[in-house]
């Protein structure tokens, strides 16, 4: 039986030992399940799509083109994607929690950047696939759906250019299973035992 036990960022839950021996560099996510403790987010995702192939939405690919173009775009996810997004994300949170105001250098640096990764990904999807890999949903796209929900609420005006991408991202972000993620009350989480 698994068990979902959230971690208050503010509340520094992941800077406490007990997590650290879990996750050594003290961030989020970690994994355990049963004798196994997973951490970074895009290993605990491809063990659980793993793990349970055959339930529910596949997201793996079923022949070995399907899983290339799917680990060329979650790769291109973690290597460009991120990059740009990850900065300013993390800005918006250090503002968030008054830490100092936001460094407005490091956002326009990553929108510049984010502007071009968006560029590539409207121009492949406008060549007519409902998402990244294909028109299936795939982890490609999962990688991508905290960060597009983030700049979707954030920066919509980088969608306005961006049909593709705009209706590409409403599909992402607007599954059931996302929607849960996004009820569960983070910041009011029990601390780690």
């Amino acid at each position: 039986m698994s068990k979902l036990v959230t971690v208050s960022l503010k509340a520094g839950h992941f800077l406490l030992p007990s997590y650290k021996a879990k996750q050594p560099f003290g961030l989020i996510p970690c994994l355990e399940d049963a004798d196994l403790t997973v951490f970074e987010s895009r290993a605990i995702a491809r063990y659980l799509a793993e793990k349970y192939e055959g339930q529910g939405t596949p997201l793996l690919g079923k022949t070995l083109k399907e899983r290339a173009i799917i680990n060329q775009w979650a790769d291109s996810e973690a290597q460009n994607f991120q990059p740009a997004t990850g900065p300013m994300v993390r800005e918006a949170f250090v503002a968030a929690f008054g830490i100092r105001p936001v460094d407005e250098e490091v956002v326009a640096a990553g929108m510049k950047k984010l502007d071009q990764v968006l560029d590539v990904c409207e121009a492949h999807l406008a060549k007519g696939t409902k998402y990244l890999a294909g028109d299936d949903f795939s982890l490609a796209d999962l990688f991508h759906t905290v960060y597009m929900n983030w700049m979707k609420s954030a920066r919509p005006e980088l969608l306005e250019k961006r049909p593709h991408l705009s209706a590409w991202i409403h599909d992402i972000t607007t599954r059931p299973a996302f929607l849960r993620c996004l009820q569960l009350d983070w910041e009011n989480a029990s601390p780690i035992q």
